[in-house]
């Protein structure tokens, strides 16, 4: 007999108000069920709803975000109607959360070991056969039984097993609270469990003190703090480099398989998709518009959306100097009607149809569910996209940025110095692109601050064309810094918010004079048409943007002094694939247009190696290889190298046939 689904959500819909009280649906009857062990990935661009669905089913929605209609079942209780203190109870314990930004979710005034003792006290005593038989009726499964540290004897009678958590059982059969000492011994395990180096010493550092992957690591183990039933993960491996979110996807995947932890995997990652998740959910306008097992929905997709998806995104296969296919237009805005189908506008197979009636989720196959009205017509899947198109880019230049023997240790009270870059000499030459990868901490973005003279260098030089720039006087740096600009990783945190989109761009014109006060409005329009965006958003402050838009104006703003290079520090790492393919598309052509250097620093191999002409490879502070980017990807000579390769995940299941997506199907 098939033992019932650990969570199933039936016709979920949430809804907002949008600040001049309009409604907004950003969920619309979605459904679901989950399995204990299953793995579940849920795909689909910034807006599509997959955050806003795994915060539903806990209840943690933002501001005037509500459940508006369905249920959310755990063990057969309702979560969408369950008081407050009942939900209390179940977050963290049956159901833990692995949120997307770590700057945010962790306390920059709190050191490690105290953000692990507060889960550990919150959740670390509690009895899970209690909290799992709470409110449902029905006793608790093997697995669920055998992670509580309960089981059944030889002669049938209850007994303990020995528990995974600090405390020890009392007569009643509950664990004790645990002691401080356990406390710390516990979070200790934890690191260690996801990888973060040297425990015991970390876990007096606060959040600024580790690297962006290793922050991740640390939102998982807090994650995994509770042993939750079910682990819901918003784009864990987003910011990590292809090593580092090979080792956190096999983490997760041991605790599925041997704590029967179900997991709820959002991701644009396809690569991620088909090396974790067994089920994929491909949302889109706030509804499922496909669903079935991964091996099938990634080789044979049979939405249009599905297939565009696959097309965006970047293969380790394809050669340099390629270009990356995106899907055109924008996803809808939720808060206007939507009479057909929500991805009629963005289609190349619309039909009239199409527009005024929207399509409901069908059975395509017997595993396969899709909400397409042609699909439903045609009995095979679509066919496969063409090859990636060769982006005509003239031969670099003369060298115009070099470093010679860089050095930069960082120092702090208490703690060890630490070495980020060790005798790092590189070029670029103008009309060039360098990529840089390699693992968090391995000295790409303290290069890219040093480089920028945001951060000074301890020792070798710095050469802008030819003149040693190295320590710069006042003078020298304001123009160094007027030819060497940047762009972030992260498009919400390095726009101010309370500046105007016009005024972000024009502050560089101040700054630098380049341009007369009279004339700067101009210049601001002309340099927002310039990436893609409508000189009227002049006016909107940086929340009324996407993400990927963000990042677009935060091209504008580096445009603005007319630089010679552009530093772009993991300025796609936050971005869907769609989005990904129109900015790296952008900044390809604006090198192109403006004969731009561009020192690019990415953690996805497949996106460097289509957008640079050369590559180097940094780890420990050293770069350890260093050529052209299709030599270097198809014939790498040092391990490590090789290893950051093996590592890359394609967009392919293994059990799967080779991918065909549908690039004639979303192309305008």
């Amino acid at each position: 007999m098939t033992a019932p689904p650990l969570l199933e959500v039936q016709g979920l819909d949430v809804g907002f108000t949008t600040p001049d009280g309009r409604p907004l649906h950003a969920v619309r009857d979605v459904s679901f069920t989950l399995r204990r062990g299953e793995t579940l990935a849920v795909v689909g661009e910034s807006g599509s709803g997959k955050s806003t669905t795994a915060l539903a089913l806990l209840r943690m929605l933002p501001g005037t975000g509500r459940i508006t209609g369905g249920s959310v079942l755990l063990d057969g209780e309702d979560l969408a109607t369950a008081a407050e203190d009942r939900l209390r109870e179940v977050r963290g314990a049956r159901i833990g959360m692995i949120f997307q930004d770590p700057m945010t979710a962790l306390n920059p005034v709190l050191s490690i070991g105290r953000h692990l003792d507060e889960v550990l006290r919150a959740h670390g005593d509690r009895d899970r056969t209690a909290v799992n038989g709470a409110g449902t009726g029905t006793g608790t499964s093997a697995s669920t039984d055998a992670r509580a540290g309960t089981g059944t004897g030889a002669d049938g009678t209850a007994r303990r097993r020995k528990s995974t958590r600090p405390g020890k059982a009392t007569p009643s059969g509950k664990a004790a609270r645990p002691g401080k000492a356990a406390r710390r011994a516990r979070a200790v395990e934890l690191l260690r469990l996801v990888g973060i180096p040297d425990p015991e010493r970390r876990l007096d550092d606060h959040p600024h003190q580790f690297s962006g992957g290793q922050r991740q690591r640390i939102l998982i183990a807090m994650a995994l703090a509770g042993e939750p039933d079910i682990l819901l993960a918003d784009e864990p491996t987003t910011a990590l480099d292809a090593t580092v979110q090979d080792q956190i996807l096999t983490l997760l995947g041991e605790l599925t398989r041997t704590t029967g932890t179900a997991l709820v995997l959002i991701t644009h990652n396809m690569g991620v998709v088909a090396r974790a998740c067994e089920r994929v959910l491909v949302m889109y306008g706030g509804t499922v518009v496909e669903d079935g097992p991964t091996a099938e929905v990634l080789a044979r997709p049979r939405h249009p959306y599905t297939a565009g998806l696959l097309a965006a995104v970047p293969r380790l296969s394809a050669p340099s100097g390629t270009r990356l296919t995106g899907i055109p237009g924008t996803p809808p805005d939720l808060s206007l009607p939507l009479a057909g189908c929500a991805f009629a506008a963005r289609c190349a197979l619309t039909e009239d149809r199409c527009r005024t009636t929207a399509p409901p989720l069908a059975a395509l196959t017997d595993t396969v569910r899709a909400a397409c009205l042609p699909a439903a017509e045609r009995a095979e899947p679509l066919p496969p996209p063409p090859p990636p198109a060769r982006i005509d880019r003239p031969a670099p230049g003369a060298v115009v940025l070099a470093a010679e023997g860089l050095r930069k240790t960082y120092r702090g009270r208490g703690r060890r110095a630490f070495t980020a870059l060790d005798g790092v000499s590189l070029t670029l030459a103008a009309g060039e692109t360098l990529g840089i990868v390699g693992e968090s901490g391995s000295g790409k973005s303290t290069l890219a601050r040093v480089l920028a003279h945001a951060h000074p260098s301890d020792g070798g030089r710095i050469l802008l064309d030819g003149k040693d720039v190295t320590r710069p006087g006042r003078a020298e740096l304001h123009a160094v810094r007027r030819r060497v600009q940047m762009v972030f990783q992260d498009p919400y945190a390095s726009l101010n918010p309370r500046m105007t989109v016009g005024e972000i761009v024009a502050e560089p014109l101040r700054a630098f004079g380049t341009v007369a006060p009279a004339e700067r409005a101009g210049r601001v329009a002309e340099l927002l048409r310039l990436v893609g965006l409508d000189p009227a958003a002049a006016d909107r402050h940086p929340r009324s943007f996407s993400g990927g838009q963000r990042q677009r104006v935060g091209i504008a703003r580096a445009l603005a002094p007319e630089p010679s290079v552009l530093i772009c520090d993991e300025p796609v790492s936050a971005l869907d694939v769609s989005v990904q393919a129109q900015i790296v598309g952008l900044l390809t052509d604006l090198q192109r247009d403006l004969g731009l250097a561009l020192v690019f620093i990415a953690h996805d191999l497949a996106v460097v190696r289509q957008v640079s002409h050369r590559i180097a490879v940094m780890h420990e502070g050293r770069i350890v290889e260093t050529g052209a980017a299709d030599e270097l990807c198809e014939r790498p000579r040092d391990p490590y190298t090789r290893a950051l390769l093996a590592a890359a995940p394609e967009p392919v299941p293994v059990t799967a046939a080779p991918v065909p997506a549908a690039a004639e199907a979303v192309s305008a």
